[in-house]
């Protein structure tokens, strides 16, 4: 037991200088971003890398949340995949894919304090576009349309967050909330496996972010159960204040510590 104990610590807690605190922080941030996005159909990374970043470090909590939304996707598959705008996703994924190798680059070569700079704005970039209110057309020319999945997948290699463009794409066209949430669900269940792969076989994501990212997964398990049932007692009635509310408080949290 003792030489476990020795292992987990040396090969998963000390590459990312955390301790058992960090471990249980990390899981509540993992747990609160789960049941978010179970609950919303986005926020997962929203949430998720500002918070881990706090405790890993944005390097591991950009392949650590790209993991666990592939985990997650799965997990949700049986029960969102119906209600998917599946025309629509395979419309925006391509460019996303094309895109995202750039985005893990910048992953390789931005500081640790720049990322968590660029994380925070593009936080509060989703928010504003969340809370504007902002309506689209039901059909995007081609050219925009693609250019979305582009922005996508840039934003997913570099910060986990594939989210704003995608947001306002299905969240701003008027779909109803359970198509916009499962279409959310698996798009970025999708771009997450997509830019994962391309992270692992680049040399960027290192195996003790791996092997934390599955001491960690329980909490994620947990999340889509609690989330997925307070979706259908609740609906869409609440979570967009609650949510806008939270994930600000996050990105100017975020923001401040790379500041200061």
């Amino acid at each position: 037991m003792t030489d476990l104990l020795d292992l987990f610590t040396t090969d998963i807690l000390m590459p990312h200088n955390m301790g058992g605190d960090d471990l249980a922080f990390a899981a509540a941030a993992i747990f609160f971003a789960g049941a978010l996005r179970a609950y919303a159909g986005f926020g997962f990374a929203l949430a998720g890398v500002p918070l881990l970043a706090a405790t890993a470090g944005p390097a591991a909590a950009v392949p650590m949340i790209l993991a666990l939304e592939i985990l997650s996707g799965l997990q949700m598959l049986p029960k969102v995949h119906r209600d998917a705008d599946w025309k629509s996703i395979w419309l925006i994924l391509p460019t996303a894919i094309l895109a995202a190798p750039l985005g893990v680059y910048l992953l390789a070569v931005l500081s640790a304090d720049t990322l968590r700079i660029l994380i925070a704005l593009t936080l509060l970039s989703a928010v504003a576009l969340m809370a504007s209110g902002l309506k689209l057309p039901g059909r995007l020319p081609v050219p925009a349309t693609l250019s979305i999945g582009g922005v996508s997948g840039l934003l997913a290699g570099s910060t986990a967050m594939a989210g704003p463009p995608v947001l306002l794409y299905f969240l701003g066209r008027g779909d109803t909330p359970a198509t916009a949430r499962a279409s959310m669900f698996m798009y970025f269940s999708l771009t997450g496996a997509t830019t994962l792969l391309v992270g692992v076989a680049s040399g960027v994501v290192a195996l003790s972010t791996m092997l934390l990212t599955l001491v960690l997964a329980p909490a994620l398990f947990l999340s889509n159960i609690a989330g997925h049932a307070l979706f259908h007692v609740m609906g869409d009635k609440h979570y967009r204040p609650i949510a806008l509310s939270l994930l600000t408080v996050i990105a100017f949290v975020t923001l401040w510590r790379a500041l200061i």
